[in-house]
């Protein structure tokens, strides 16, 4: 009978494991210990651990220099960071975009037919016909035939 190899796999550390580090940890010794896959990780990862940081208000300042600074070594970086953090756990809220359509997508598509331009430029149109002639764009809709319920859906 053969017997089974018990070979563990190193775990590779990953973001989270970083910005821990940084925040509660900040040892030196953290760092010295990375192996050669981990410190490569970690310095394809300070992007996102300026962009996690700076979820924090009072960090800004503190991301802002050290992201200046594109070819600081990786140790370096970590220790710049540690230094001028506080230790402490923390939560800092992830900030996301809106993903909510401003305008409806049927009246963004009719103004880039009526005036052949793309759909990014026809959202610039609806800006400007929302502010200052509704009037004009709820004519462009009726022309094409466009029911009244729809428009007034639209805010027009």
């Amino acid at each position: 009978m053969a017997k089974k190899k018990t070979e563990k796999k190193e775990k590779k550390l990953g973001l989270f494991d970083f910005l821990n580090a940084i925040q509660q940890d900040q040892s030196t010794e953290f760092f010295d210990n990375l192996s050669d896959g981990d410190k490569k990780q970690y310095k394809y990862s300070k992007y996102m651990i300026h962009r996690f940081l700076s979820m924090n208000v009072h960090y800004s300042p503190i991301v802002n220099a050290v992201q200046r600074f594109t070819s600081i070594p990786e140790r370096a970086h970590y220790l710049f960071l540690t230094n001028l953090i506080p230790r402490k756990k923390q939560f800092n809220k992830y900030i996301k975009s809106k993903k909510e359509a401003k305008y409806e997508s049927w009246l963004i598509d009719l103004l880039a037919k009526h005036y052949s331009v793309s759909k990014k430029e026809a959202v610039d149109y609806l800006e400007i016909f929302y502010k200052q002639n509704k009037s004009e764009l709820v004519r462009i809709c009726e022309m094409y035939g466009i029911e009244r319920k729809q428009i007034k859906k639209a805010g027009l």
